[in-house]
């Protein structure tokens, strides 16, 4: 898979989508397209599978996603013409990271022991959000590997308040005192 092959058509139907002011409908529809990805590793299979022709690919996608609006659709049929169906499973997450960027919204992931509230991943990703001078939606996983604090990661960026990593410092600076 080439990333920034799939960068390409992503900018595109993203650009396509901000002028025809269906950013909304497009964003629905490639995080379905993400989610039948994900739940039907045939469907990876078959696009990356050099044995099936570009027309059988144009129509299973046709079939699968011929309700979705049509410059989806023309993406998805256009990269299979281009010999670039492998890279579609790339293509719903770089769609939404150009929506996300143009709307000023980040995406992450909050680590805690426990399942937090409603309310209190709100107040994490305000007090982020304001860190980082964007909205975030963080998703919250659970890991009982972590004793207590939270662990906060948007993009490349990992802030980590875990008492896990407060104990990791705390030795270190006790060997090197």
């Amino acid at each position: 898979m080439n990333a920034s092959l799939a960068k390409r058509y992503a900018k595109a139907l993203f650009d396509l989508a901000r002028e025809q002011g269906t950013l909304d409908q497009v964003e629905a529809e490639v995080r379905l397209l993400d989610e039948v990805l994900h739940a039907t590793p045939e469907l990876m299979d078959l696009l990356t599978n050099p044995a099936v022709s570009d027309s059988e690919l144009a129509q299973l996608l046709k079939d699968s996603f011929g309700d979705m609006t049509a410059i989806v659709v023309n993406t998805l049929l256009v990269m299979v013409e281009n010999d670039r169906a492998a890279e579609v499973r790339a293509l719903p997450r770089y769609v939404r990271d150009y929506i996300n960027d143009y709307r000023g919204i980040a995406e992450g992931i909050v680590t805690s022991a426990y399942p937090l509230s409603a309310t209190d991943l709100k107040d994490v990703e305000l007090v982020f959000g304001q860190k980082l001078g964007k909205t975030l939606q963080l998703k919250n996983v659970v890991d009982e590997e972590v004793i207590g604090g939270l662990r906060v990661q948007v993009g490349y960026t990992t802030y980590d308040d875990t008492i896990e990593t407060k104990l990791t410092r705390l030795e270190r600076e006790l060997l090197n005192a």
